[in-house]
């Protein structure tokens, strides 16, 4: 006997599975970013001017990254060298 099939179902398509997988990662970081400023503002003492310096400075370097200037595997072994390791 053949199973019913339920005629609302429709298959997922690359477009969703994308459209699922950007939502994450949009998700995962802002929530990097809200923990990250955060603990700069609660045990660092950062203000909201400080916390808007490094947020630009964030946005430069991101800018720098897209144009070629530098590259991200730079940035985390600098991070490294000095026992930051990102995991």
């Amino acid at each position: 006997m053949k199973k019913k099939v339920n005629p609302r179902r429709r298959p997922a398509t690359l477009a969703d599975v994308n459209k699922a997988k950007k939502e994450a990662m949009d998700i995962a970081i802002t929530s990097a970013w809200a923990i990250l400023f955060t603990a700069l503002r609660d045990k660092e003492g950062f203000g909201y001017v400080r916390l808007r310096r490094v947020w630009d400075e964030v946005n430069y370097i991101s800018d720098s990254i897209g144009k070629g200037y530098i590259d991200i595997d730079d940035l985390v072994n600098e991070l490294k060298e000095h026992d930051i390791t990102l995991e």
